[in-house]
């Protein structure tokens, strides 16, 4: 999900919560080096850093190189409420089979207490976490995509953390049936990954500024957004009021730990979607992949404003967002929330 954009703050001064969370959602308010400035383009022992994922402030330029971790969440309705939502840089809601969608909730400014209900990695995963050179953490995949995980991580491209593979990493709680009751940390998570755990890498950043004024796209004012997945419990909608992003999906709030999620950043990408042939589980429904690079257009929230425009992305590299002008679109540092939806879908 690199981009070299005029108010994208580099991994090097730099991205996708705040540490102080109010009603789940960021509260800290970073100081971010204006577009262009020395600041921006080279660090130095007195220039703010950020959070490539996240745009906050982050405490060295050093930090920021820490691996992330990208845990698979199912989002199926007998896994809600999840855990661990808040904590997280970014999430990508992603279409999987039977018209559901699961999580990939990315850790990278701080690590989650606790993490889950964990599921299995899908062959779209492929898609994303090479660019994050994270730390995947599922319970399982298909036998055709165990192996294209496990041959993908030989690579070096990222660390795979597999609850068949890493028992010890994971909790299985009483309290829920399975397979919705695996639970991890990230303290787990990163002693499973071991020494590849503790390389540093550099991440690809995404595109903030700290006001809706910074950012030269053209937005309109919009207080609701409607993702309609289909399926009385997948449909899903987003509501401005009171500063915020209030967040229903098959027509309860999201929440995590009781309080109610509310991210800073919705963020609809819209693309080719198929299925994969000789995918099918047991009630016939086909696992789907998603064309992740080339463009397409996309749909942005931030401070009640809604911005249309275009996504493009080549490679390894990050997600850019455009206006019509070709101005950036840049994100509100905090958490951002991305879905993956079908290029048919309306979203007006």
């Amino acid at each position: 999900m690199s981009v070299a954009c005029p108010l994208h703050v580099r991994a090097v001064a730099v991205v996708v919560a705040g540490l102080v969370l109010a009603s789940c959602g960021s509260a800290d308010v970073p100081i971010q080096a204006p577009s262009g400035s020395a600041a921006a383009a080279s660090p130095s022992s007195t220039a703010p850093v950020f959070w490539p994922l996240r745009g906050t402030t982050a405490p060295n330029a050093d930090a920021i190189k820490k691996r992330p971790i990208v845990v698979k969440v199912a989002n199926d309705s007998a896994a809600r409420p999840q855990t661990g939502m808040a904590t997280a840089d970014v999430i990508l809601e992603i279409p999987v089979e039977g018209g559901i969608t699961r999580y990939a909730l990315v850790f990278q400014s701080q690590d989650p207490d606790r993490v889950g209900p964990v599921r299995s990695a899908r062959q779209s995963d492929l898609n994303y976490i090479s660019l994050l050179k994270a730390i995947v953490v599922h319970v399982g995949a298909s036998q055709q995509v165990a192996a294209m995980v496990r041959d993908a991580a030989k690579s070096g491209a990222f660390v795979d953390v597999d609850e068949f593979a890493q028992a010890g990493a994971f909790e299985r709680t009483t309290d829920r049936p399975a397979p919705y009751n695996a639970y991890t940390t990230g303290a787990k998570v990163r002693d499973a990954a071991g020494d590849k755990g503790k390389e540093k890498v550099d991440i690809p950043a995404l595109a903030f500024d700290p006001t809706v004024k910074g950012t030269k796209a053209e937005g309109k004012d919009a207080t609701a957004l409607v993702i309609p997945y289909p399926g009385g419990d997948q449909l899903t909608k987003y509501t401005f009021e009171g500063g915020v992003y209030h967040r229903v999906q098959g027509g309860k709030p999201t929440t995590d730990g009781g309080k109610e999620v509310t991210p800073d950043n919705v963020v609809v990408i819209k693309t080719d979607i198929n299925e994969i042939a000789g995918t099918a589980d047991a009630a016939g429904a086909p696992s789907v992949d998603y064309r992740a690079t080339g463009s397409g257009p996309v749909v942005i929230l931030r401070e009640g404003k809604r911005f249309d425009g275009t996504w493009s992305r080549q490679g390894n590299e990050m997600y850019k967002f455009a206006d019509a002008s070709g101005a950036t679109i840049a994100l509100k540092p905090g958490l951002t929330w991305i879905h993956i939806v079908p290029t048919a879908f309306s979203l007006d």
